[in-house]
């Protein structure tokens, strides 16, 4: 098993080892690639969530309220 594939993402790294590849249809890397890109952007956008609560709860907290 050999990586072939590596992308970078701010809160992860996905590894694409040269199993995915095997004996899979053209259709089903296409599946396959589309799923990972789907949970990429979950995973960006749950990121950004988490940002944007703890953005939101600093300056909450900064009014002295």
């Amino acid at each position: 098993m050999a990586v072939v594939a590596t992308y970078h993402y701010p809160h992860g790294t996905v590894e694409i080892c040269d199993d995915a590849y095997r004996n899979a249809s053209p259709e089903e890397l296409k599946r396959r690639e589309e799923r990972m890109w789907a949970v990429a952007y979950e995973i960006a956008l749950n990121a950004e969530k988490r940002r944007r609560a703890k953005e939101n709860e600093e300056s909450v907290s900064g009014r002295g309220v």
